[in-house]
Parts: C-alpha cells; structure tokens; sequence
C-alpha cells in the first residue's frame, strides 16, 4: 500500500534569483561556450597535427579549461535548481536546498527528530509568517510561508498534526486562521474552511459529539486526521483514505428518540441515494467514493476539492455580472441534466451557492448532496436545509426534479441581487436588485439584469411546480441563448 506523499514547489527568494541569473546569461554558457569550446577543439586537433604541443598548453588550454567549466556548471546548477520540491510523508519532511535564505543543500528532517513545531508569525503581512522545525539538538530550519504554494501550506500544517501531533505549537492554529482570512481575500479559501462555514450555517448545535481525531473506521481502512466541522446532528472530518488518498468524510447520526419505522426508513434513503451517488462519474458533480454505517452513524466519502463556494464569493465581492451567471447556470444545468435523466433520476435536494464550488479552473461543481439532510429529516420529523431555496413541495416531503430547477432559479437570483430570495416566493430579480439599489444608495453601480434572465429566473421559481420549466432539456437552450445575446 503506497503512502500519502504531500508534495510542493518552494519558490525561495534565493532559488529564483540564481534561476534569473542563468536565464539572462544563457547566450553566454548555453551558446557562445560550446561554440568556442567546439573551435578550440578544431584548433587543438589541428595543432596537435602540427607537433605544436607547447602551445596547446599555453594558448588554448586555460580557456577550453574555463569554457567547458562553465558549460558543465551552469547546467549542473540549472539541474540543482529544477529539484525544488517539498516532500511531506510519513518518515519525515525533506526541504530541497536553498530555501528559507540558508545555502545548504537538501535536507530531510524526521518526524522523530523534530521536538517542536511553531510559527513566526508576521501580523502586518502574514506572507512573511515562518514555520520553524526545531530539532532535539536544537537547531531549526525556518519554512517561509511565500515560499509555498497557497493550497499546501494547509496540508502541510495537516500533515504536521497527523504524524507528529505532539510537536505542534498552539500558535499554529493561530497561523493557519490568519493564512484563512487571506485567502478569502484572495478568493481562493481551503475546501476545509468551505466545509465548515457551510456547515455552521446550516445545522444547529446539540449534545452530538463527533469523533476524535486518530479514530479508525471502516475496518480501519479510514483514519480521522480532524474534525473540519461539528453542528447539529452531522459533521466533517478530513480523513486518510487507505493511508494514501484525503478525503472528506461526512457524518449523519440519527437520534435516540424518534419511531424505528422512521430511523430504518431514513437509512434506506441514505444508502440509496449514496450508492446511487457512488455510480455518478462527471466534472460538475463531487465524486462519492463510499458510504457506510458504523456505531449508528451513517458515513460518506467524498473525494478532497478545492475552490470558493458562490456563496463566499457573493459575501465577499458582491452581485456578478450577468455573463459569468450565465456561464456557471449553464454548466449547473448541464450537471442537473446527467443527474436528472439517469435511469434512476437522482434528485440533488440541495441546490445553493453554498454547496456549488468555483475552482480555480473557472468550473463549477456541485458538492454535499441532500441525502445527509434527508436522514436526519425523515429521522427526526423536522426538516433541515435552507428555506430560501427549497421549493413548496420539497417542504412537503415530495421532492421532484422540478424542485431543483427551483432552486436553481433561486441560486441564479442570489448571484444576480447578492441577498437570498424570500423563502415560498416567486423571484423578481430585476425589481429586487432596484429595490435594493434604491435602499443602499448604490443605484448604477451595479449591472442590469436583463429582462430575459429575470423572466427566466421568475419561471423557475414558481410556487407551482406544473408552472416551471419541467426539466432542464427545456431550460438549457434559453440559457445559452442568453449567454450568446451577452457575449456579443
């Protein structure tokens, strides 16, 4: 069984000027040296000829000598250069060379050896923060947090905690939050921190107590690396996968009290609909790689992505433009038509912005399917989701593919306006997003929504379901005409 391996480039200060300087100076070691290198060998063969040893020596000697040294050099020194990965495993941490300043070359520091890791943290500008890796004879090797990619720092500080938990320093909880709140800044926040907003919006706190970390499960094949976020009755954890894959796993627990009939029948809607889940393999959807129960807890696994949710993306920057709505519409839509049109129709349940992700790539995709939320509503009696999207039906217990196209349309209205709709409503984005121009003051300073796209969003969001488009087939075409008419 392979190991998890976490691996980054390090882009030091130090490394890229020397890659800077062998760049600019390549005409002088990558093409006049092997020139003249190849004439001094012409002329060395034809002295030679001559019997003119002697002045082989004098002449060209030294400088054939300094050419090829400075050939063989620069191309050693590019070769160095290019081995700057950072490699994290179970063993230990291996710093390539030249980083963090010092001129030493590759290191590997073992997790036994290492008696303390902390963190020098810079509060004005936290891409200047150090990670400092003391060892038991008390030298340490400083990690400058800019050195590394964003999305690995956060596995990096998983990783510390996985395999040498009791080196951490608690300011290190202190750096990974300041790392967060830049890069919600910078629109590109961890999947982790996605998780747990999501969940604290959505579940209330109760006497569940999730589970602790380093607890094995399914047969021990999944280890709990931490808890991601606890509320109500579910929780996340990031976990390890075979002791080589990390991945997300959520938990749904159905409480003590409540009919049997309802507990047994929400488990067979969980199950059902994750292994259902398990089948689905396509761009736009978060794959789900298993589902189990264990201790009366329900379980699913899926796959570890990164990206910012719509709904952070809103918080942060406001309404989008019309032309990037109508991108993503598009391609959710293009995801509801595979789930829809499966021969056993899967029905999402839980379209929000919270739950779509924007990667890095400009993708969308869809994550944490209603079927945890189902569980615990079919357990419990009490219905548990976002009342601003859920269709009339689907409150009644009676979802239908209609349902998501629902809550499709009031997706469309939060990204176009930047406020949830009202819950049970037929959605007007284009007198809304005035009204609320009108009562902030900031009329003009956002884009229109054409009229096409608010009668659009006013269809799908029709408190009957027989009065909405009745399956995506119908809603794509007039998406993507809309699209066109604003890309021209």
């Amino acid at each position: 069984m392979a190991d998890l391996v976490i691996q980054s480039q390090c882009k030091s200060w130090l490394r890229q000027y020397l890659d800077a300087f062998l760049n600019i100076s390549f005409p002088l070691w990558g093409i006049f040296c092997p020139i003249a290198t190849v004439s001094m060998l012409v002329g060395l063969i034809q002295l030679i000829q001559q019997s003119k040893v002697s002045t082989i020596v004098e002449q060209a000697g030294p400088l054939l000598a300094l050419s090829i040294c400075l050939t063989l050099a620069a191309l050693l020194l590019k070769r160095f250069l290019a081995n700057d990965y950072l490699v994290v495993n179970r063993q230990g941490i291996t710093l390539p060379a030249l980083v963090g300043g010092r001129l030493g070359l590759k290191k590997h520091l073992s997790w036994r050896t290492i008696k303390l890791v902390d963190a020098s943290i810079s509060s004005d500008k936290p891409e200047n923060s150090l990670l400092k890796f003391t060892r038991e004879n008390g030298r340490s090797e400083s990690l400058p947090v800019k050195d590394l990619q964003p999305e690995f720092i956060e596995q990096l500080l998983l990783a510390v905690r996985m395999w040498a938990p009791e080196t951490c320093a608690p300011n290190l909880d202190e750096l990974q939050n300041i790392l967060r709140v830049g890069a919600r800044e910078s629109l590109q926040p961890s999947y982790t921190d996605l998780w747990e907003d999501e969940l604290g919006r959505r579940f209330c706190p109760t006497q569940y107590v999730p589970l602790e970390p380093g607890r094995v499960l399914r047969n021990s094949s999944l280890k709990i690396v931490r808890q991601l976020a606890t509320g109500g009755l579910s929780a996340l954890y990031l976990c390890q996968l075979d002791g080589s894959k990390l991945v997300v796993l959520k938990e749904a627990t159905i409480p003590q009290h409540g009919s049997a009939e309802l507990k047994d029948k929400a488990r067979e809607l969980f199950d059902r609909e994750a292994k259902l889940l398990i089948k689905v393999d396509y761009p736009g959807i978060v794959r789900v790689l298993d589902c189990f129960t264990e201790l009366d807890r329900n379980y699913m696994i899926l796959e570890y992505v990164n990206g910012v949710d719509l709904w952070q993306l809103v918080r942060q920057n406001g309404p989008q433009n019309e032309a990037d709505v109508l991108e993503w519409g598009i391609q959710i839509a293009n995801t509801l038509k595979v789930l829809h049109e499966r021969e056993q129709p899967i029905i999402h349940r839980d379209i929000t912005p919270d739950n779509i992700i924007l990667r890095n790539d400009g993708k969308v995709i869809l994550v944490d399917f209603g079927a945890a939320n189902e569980l615990i509503g079919t357990a419990t009696g009490t219905f548990v989701g976002k009342h601003s999207f859920i269709a009339p039906e689907q409150l009644r217990g009676k979802a239908t593919v209609q349902s998501d196209i629902y809550a499709f349309g009031c997706t469309l209205y939060f990204l176009l306006v930047g406020r949830e709709p009202e819950a049970l409503t037929s959605s007007n984005a284009q007198a809304d997003q005035q009204a609320a121009q009108e009562a902030d003051g900031s009329a003009g300073n956002t884009a229109k929504i054409s009229d096409e796209l608010s009668q659009l969003i006013e269809s799908c969001t029709r408190l009957e379901a027989a009065e909405r488009y009745q399956n995506v087939s119908q809603l794509l075409p007039v998406l993507k005409r809309l699209a066109a008419q604003v890309a021209v």
